[in-house]
């Protein structure tokens, strides 16, 4: 025997109705958030996708590949938020973007980012680590706006579809980012 006490089955039964009640609780809180009825429209976008991302760690200062990397790398995640508000929402100080291919392979080559993993591929890693480019290689073009500083970062609807897809429905950040997000990137939905 495992000396877990055998439990009756009213005692069961009690434990079950006691999960029931908290369960209800929990998806009646969730349900009456303000967000909750407009987000259920979103579609999520699964930006770490294991066939279309990559995870290369950094060998050149994260400030100085993403310089060269304006025009060719469209931002998303932490780094859009970074760019656009002036404060991201992720400990890891990584470089999340689209970014084809042709690109990537190219940083590999002159040394800018080192070989590409799979294992451990996350956004927010449970210990601390070095800088990494986390680039998804897309199908398609990536809708984007260029804000003043020349990069270019995804239209706020597709940043909340990758935010979504990434991290699961987080209200309270969902909430921060759009009231610091500006207004006209919001509205703007440009193609690349």
């Amino acid at each position: 025997m495992s000396g877990k006490p055998i439990l009756t089955t009213a005692e069961r039964w009690r434990r079950y109705q006691r999960d029931l009640a908290i369960h209800r609780r929990r998806s009646l809180f969730r349900r009456s958030h303000p967000r909750f009825h407009r987000d259920l429209a979103i579609l999520p976008h699964r930006f770490l996708s294991r066939d279309r991302a990559h995870m290369a760690p950094l060998l050149v200062p994260a400030e100085q590949l993403r310089e060269e990397l304006k025009g060719h790398a469209i931002w998303t995640l932490d780094t859009a938020a970074r760019l656009v508000t002036g404060h991201g929402f992720l400990v890891a100080h990584d470089l999340t973007g689209y970014l084809d291919s042709e690109t990537l392979e190219k940083l590999i080559a002159e040394g800018r980012v080192g070989t590409p993993e799979q294992a451990g591929l996350s956004v927010d890693p449970l210990y601390v680590r070095p800088p990494m480019l986390i680039a998804h290689a897309p199908d398609e073009p990536i809708p984007f706006a260029e804000i003043t500083s020349g990069d270019r970062v995804v239209p706020w609807d597709f940043l909340v579809q990758d935010l979504m897809g990434t991290l699961g429905w987080r209200p309270d950040l969902l909430d921060r980012l759009e009231a610091s997000y500006p207004a006209e990137l919001q509205r703007k939905r440009l193609t690349g």
